[in-house]
């Protein structure tokens, strides 16, 4: 102990064989060391060892609390020759320490360590060697202050629990609960796994049906794919005929091209003749002639030159004539339309006329009636002469406001019909300018994506060359293997010859085996057969010594075969019936059965003059021992005839000179029989393995050159690929021409932007000189309305002073000469704007006209 509850220092405590006591004092500290071994053998609860924390049990200083301790270390040394405990020492510690580590947030915290024979370990490797020595700190192992008093003074349930603890009972009963938890779960588990599992089946059903869908539609894009091609293949056939036909048109033309072409050359040879003979006579005119005829055939030379241009005038203005004539007739027809148009406004505009002036007519009667009514009223005296002069000068001023109304209406109109034509023209340049935002979104569109094609494209040419170096590099390796594997193959070739041409020499097999085994044998050796390892004879060699014991001991079982399994023994069977070769034994290795000696064989094999067991003086494969098994048994070797008779019986012997007895005391002797089947005459071992390393080598040769062609096609997949890449156009050059188009359709944008801006611009000048307008017109209404009710006022003061049945006349002419003037006044404005209207289509008609 160290540093361990009242013990400050180092302190070792001995137990001696047999009883050992402890005495002292109270308060000297003996039950602090059976709470150090309580302490090592690793109680559940830090109470049983009398300690609130771990930590108490560390030496606090003693009363004074001088220098307390940082750690305790308590060791345990077990006596372990009997091996209890599963440790590989004849002395076992088991030592346990509590150190503080106290932290800001844990004052109290601590590190509890383990060690066993001085290696730090676990408290789960204590617990395994404490409980292979049926040793627990919560045991019964230390009785303490009370224990006994404690046992006799409880019940039968809690004695019974005690005594079951002490047994190890407990321990089973923990594990059947723990393993009864563990069922639930897994009971558990195995629900949720039905649950996932219906999930899943159900994911599984709706898969496949997706997979059907998706072979259905696999089938039905193949039938598309077909249908296509067969399509594609009617359209070549019909391109084809039409090509013949075309190519039929083409000759016939051609034929006649060809007879056009030598008519023509016969005209021209005419033609040249004809120039020839002209000149010829013009020479002999000009020889004959002199002068005056070099004169006139200059003039003919000019005329010619000026018939020429003139005939390229001609052929120049008929092309112009027909130009102007289309022109003419295009304009013909507008000019048709407009003189409709225009006849059909003179019509109206005549119509209105004659509505004007009867209106007008009417109107001046009207008035003129109205004045002598007026007049009439206005004689009656001085009062009512005032009045009519107010009412004159009103309806002057009334006619003379409704005259700038109607003039002021019209222009209204005019910028009513300016602002249109520029909603009009504003309307189609958003349009427009809708249209260019448009191609510059594509045209930005169309640069993005072929910069991400671009991207794409150079990672994925990056990816495949790397990916194409790191095949060529594999082909290289697989190129040097196959071509190492050829060498290996080669000598391992001539090996197999070699050794096959020594063991035809050295053995014959006629000879040798029987001729169903001679059968079987060849069977093998040119492949008709597998899975023949070979007969006992082949499979085994013996010391020189113990050559013929050893024959004689495996008799005709010698010549059994060995095969893999009972399958190969059923082929070669069947294979010896039919070619009618006779009987074999086989052993297959996968069902033979291995024994043991039987007792007497034990025993006898302990006399010195035996020299072992017949199958522990032959060589083999070990994978054969089931196989020499079934040959030897447990016959033993012996070395005389008289030293197996002394040991016969219950057991088989053989001697050094071939006699044999069996176990039920038969003997067999006298000669060696003239055979040459012994062991090891030939041994085929080497021959066979050298014959299945080629095999193998042959094998994994197939396998590199699959390997190897298949990674040859994913070269060229990948070389065809990257030439795909490196096909595709210059992508610089499209996003070269695509900035330009951008660079253009922003220049027209802007420009566009601008007319869009002035045109908005004199839109709103034109509003706001139509709402000045407007205002006016307001203005003068109210004017006018003001005159009403004047002219009103004024007409009753009038007509209070007249008669009632002049007043009554008055009143109603007044309301039919306003409503004349209105209708004048309307008339008056259409006809002025059928008149504009007119002017307008007159101005495009002499337009017409002069074009």
């Amino acid at each position: 102990m160290e540093n361990f509850k009242s013990f400050g220092k180092k302190l070792s405590v001995p137990f001696f064989p047999g009883f050992t006591a402890i005495t002292g004092p109270n308060g000297s500290g003996k039950s602090n060391i059976a709470d150090a071994i309580l302490f090592v053998l690793g109680p559940k609860s830090s109470k049983v060892v009398r300690a609130g924390r771990l930590t108490d049990l560390i030496f606090n200083g003693g009363k004074k609390h001088k220098n307390p301790a940082k750690y305790c270390k308590v060791s345990l040394v077990f006596d372990n020759k009997e091996r209890r405990m599963p440790v590989d020492s004849d002395e076992v510690v088991l030592t346990r320490m509590i150190k503080r580590a106290p932290l800001k947030n844990d004052p109290d915290n601590y590190y509890s360590k383990f060690y066993i024979n001085g290696k730090p370990a676990t408290f789960s490797d204590f617990e395994n060697i404490l409980f292979h020595a049926r040793i627990s700190g919560d045991g019964y192992n230390i009785v303490k202050q009370g224990d006994i008093t404690y046992l006799t003074e409880m019940g039968g349930v809690e004695r019974r629990r005690i005594i079951e603890d002490i047994a190890g009972i407990s321990n089973f009963d923990e594990d059947i609960k723990k393993a009864e938890k563990e069922k639930t779960e897994v009971d558990s588990n195995l629900d949720r796994i039905k649950i996932i599992l219906n999930e899943i089946s159900a994911q599984i059903r709706q898969l496949k049906n997706d997979r059907d869908s998706a072979y259905r539609y696999k089938e039905l894009k193949d039938q598309l794919y077909e249908i296509k091609a067969k399509i594609a293949f009617k359209k070549k056939q019909d391109v084809q005929m039409q090509i013949s036909e075309i190519q039929k048109q083409i000759e016939s033309y051609e034929a006649e091209k060809n007879k056009l072409e030598e008519k023509s050359k016969e005209l021209r040879e005419k033609y040249k003749q004809s120039q020839e003979e002209l000149i010829e006579l013009e020479n002999k005119i000009s020889e004959v002639g002199g002068d005056e005829v070099k004169n006139l055939k200059e003039k003919i030379d000019k005329i010619r030159a000026e018939e020429i241009k003139i005939e390229e005038r001609i052929n120049y203005s008929n092309d112009e004539i027909l130009e102007l004539q289309k022109e003419q007739k295009e304009l013909q027809g507008h000019l048709e339309s407009v003189k409709q148009e225009l006849q059909k406004y003179n019509e109206k505009l005549e119509e209105l006329e004659q509505q004007l002036s009867i209106k007008q007519k009417e109107l001046n009667e009207k008035e003129k009636i109205l004045t002598t009514l007026k007049e009439d009223i206005a004689q009656s005296d001085d009062k009512s002469m005032d009045l009519t002069h107010e009412l004159a000068k009103m309806r002057e001023e009334y006619n003379e406001k409704n005259t700038m109304i109607h003039e002021l209406k019209l222009k209204r109109n005019r910028f009513t019909d300016k602002i249109d034509a520029l909603d009009h023209q504003i309307a189609e340049l958003q349009e427009t300018k809708s249209t260019y935002e448009f191609e510059l979104k594509d045209i930005r569109w169309q640069m993005a994506e072929l910069e991400k094609d671009n991207k794409e494209r150079t990672k994925k040419n990056k990816d495949l060359e790397k990916k194409l170096f790191e095949k060529k590099k594999k082909e290289a390796e697989l190129t040097e293997e196959l071509n190492d594997l050829e060498n290996v193959i080669r000598r391992l070739q001539r090996e197999q010859m070699k050794l096959q041409a020594e063991y035809d020499a050295l053995s014959s097999i006629e000879s040798r085996y029987n001729r169903a085994v001679n059968a079987v044998l060849k069977a093998r050796d040119k492949g008709i057969l597998k899975g023949i390892h070979g007969t006992i004879a082949d499979l085994a060699s013996v010391d020189k010594k113990y050559e013929t014991a050893v024959s004689v001991a495996a008799g005709a079982r010698m010549q059994s075969i060995v095969v893999d399994d009972d399958e190969v023994a059923a082929q070669a069977i069947k294979y010896l019936q039919k070619e009618k070769l006779g009987r074999a034994t086989f052993l297959p290795l996968n069902k033979m059965i291995s024994g043991k000696p039987r007792g007497k064989a034990l025993m006898v094999i302990e006399d010195p003059k035996a020299h072992g067991f017949a199958i522990d003086l032959v060589k083999f494969n070990e994978k054969y021992r089931n196989a020499f098994w079934y040959v030897f048994g447990d016959t033993i070797i012996v070395d005389s005839l008289d030293d197996a008779r002394r040991l016969m019986g219950g057991v088989r012997l053989v001697d050094l000179k071939g006699s044999l007895i069996e176990s039920s005391g038969a003997i067999n002797g006298g000669s060696i029989p003239n055979t040459k089947l012994f062991f090891g005459q030939v041994d085929r071992t080497k021959l066979d393995e050298i014959t299945q390393e080629l095999n193998n080598a042959i094998t994994a040769q197939e396998k590199l050159v699959s390997e190897l062609s298949e990674l040859r096609k994913e070269i060229v997949s990948i070389e065809n690929s990257l030439g795909e890449i490196r096909t595709v156009g210059d992508v610089d050059a499209q996003i070269k021409d695509l900035t330009v188009r951008e660079k253009e359709f922003r220049n027209k944008l802007e420009v566009l932007q601008k007319e869009l801006d002035e045109k908005i611009r004199e839109k709103e000048e034109l509003e706001n000189k139509k709402q000045e307008v407007v205002s006016e017109i307001k203005k003068l209404e109210g004017r006018l309305e003001e005159l009403d009710a004047l002219k009103d006022e004024k007409g009753k003061l009038l007509l209070r002073g007249t008669k009632k049945e002049l007043a009554q006349k008055a009143r109603v002419l007044e309301e039919e000469v306003s409503k004349l003037h209105e209708n004048v006044l309307t008339l008056s404005s259409e006809k002025e704007a059928i008149s504009k209207k007119i002017e307008l289509i007159k101005e495009r008609e002499a337009e017409i006209v002069s074009q």
